[in-house]
């Protein structure tokens, strides 16, 4: 090989390096995105101060990479013919500012960091509402849904407690 063509492989070598750290800044800095995991459940809350109650709870925790600020509650009915014609109907829940025990939004959560929201379990919770999604939005725009399983078995448990008490 003669110098030339040494300095032209070279070049191109560099070239593709360069290439791929842009490639990789575009995609740190665009695509990836802290992930929120989302769930929901009923539980029951006690302590020696106090007595037992039934909560509904909307989990959070985020598995990075990064920071991630958490706004709002959102909620969602859907099915396969509103599907179809693109129906859907939307709809966000205020957070309860007033329960000390609950986290309080809008949050900023690291990497590793949960957040518990505690709502009251009762014939006017969010269950009512008989959502198909329930998730957290947040400051990217992104809303990160809960298991469309979990959010099924928490309806099917606000139904047999109060499913006769709703209009």
């Amino acid at each position: 090989m003669t110098k030339d063509e040494i300095a032209i492989v070279i070049s191109i070598a560099s070239l593709c390096v360069a290439a791929i750290a842009l490639g990789w800044n575009i995609y740190r800095d665009v695509v990836l995105k802290p992930r929120l995991r989302v769930s929901v459940m009923r539980a029951v809350i006690a302590s020696e101060a106090i007595r037992p109650s039934n909560k509904f709870i909307i989990s959070a925790v985020n598995f990075g990479p990064g920071k991630i600020r958490i706004s709002i509650i959102r909620f969602r009915q859907s099915s396969i013919f509103k599907k179809l014609f693109r129906k859907w109907q939307h709809g966000v829940l205020i957070h309860d500012y007033r329960n000390p025990l609950s986290g309080q939004l809008p949050s900023t959560l690291d990497v590793g960091e949960k957040i518990d929201l505690i709502f009251p379990w009762d014939s006017d919770c969010l269950c009512g509402n008989n959502p198909s999604h329930i998730g957290i939005a947040d400051s990217f725009g992104r809303t990160h849904w809960a298991p469309k399983k979990e959010v099924q078995n928490v309806i099917k448990q606000w139904k047999q407690e109060f499913g006769n008490e709703k209009v």
